[in-house]
């Protein structure tokens, strides 16, 4: 499971009133999981180790 699904809550824990506007609104966030999911694999692709390696050794922390 990624950072973004696990950040996202639970879907059926809404309030709303169902029906087909639950189920367009359950569409819709799968389709929004896709292209996020989608975006996360071509950065992947394009960095390479050494780029990955870089980037977490200068990841900055605090208010630096």
């Amino acid at each position: 499971m990624g950072d973004r699904e696990m950040e996202r809550s639970d879907p059926g824990t809404g309030t709303g009133a169902g029906g087909g506007e639950g189920a367009a609104l359950l569409a819709d966030r799968q389709k929004a999981d896709d292209l996020l999911a989608a975006g996360d694999e071509a950065i992947r692709r394009a960095l390479s180790s050494d780029s990955e390696a870089f980037l977490r050794a200068n990841r900055q922390e605090g208010g630096q």
